[in-house]
């Protein structure tokens, strides 16, 4: 709560004194920290800010699962299930580099440095038959 906070002051000075840039990168982090701990007050101002800076980011909510866009709830979904970066990559039609990206992105947002961390902190979605891990479009007409 104390670093949202810290976080939060520092993106605000620093849209006074007109460095959106700088403002965009605290205020984001100040958002993400505080919706984390459930400070949806300083979490909304922080948000407000970065609007006001120049920047994007979605609705607060109570849940974290809530930060994350739709690909990267199925990339997770997947990867809790037990699927690898190939396996999902191939089964959304989209590169393994691209499955890093959306996967970094949601283990800041969840606050989970690893694969390891997901299943306790997301629970898995039904996933489609031809989405399973391990499984992609091209072996399903092999069988």
């Amino acid at each position: 709560m104390e670093h949202a906070k810290a976080e939060f002051i520092l993106g605000r000075a620093l849209l006074k004194t007109g460095d959106q840039r700088g403002a965009r990168e605290h205020l984001r982090t100040a958002t993400d920290l505080a919706q984390r701990c459930g400070a949806l007050a300083l979490g909304g101002s922080a948000r407000r800010l970065l609007v006001t800076a120049g920047g994007r980011m979605r609705k607060m909510s109570a849940s974290p699962l809530d930060m994350l866009t739709g690909m990267e709830r199925r990339v997770a979904g997947l990867a809790a299930a037990g699927a690898s970066n190939r396996a999902i990559a191939e089964a959304l039609f989209v590169t393994v580099r691209t499955i890093e990206t959306h996967l970094t992105g949601v283990y800041r947002k969840l606050g989970v440095s690893g694969r390891t961390e997901l299943g306790s902190v997301l629970r898995t979605p039904d996933i489609p038959d031809g989405q399973r891990p391990g499984r992609t479009s091209e072996s399903r007409w092999r069988r």
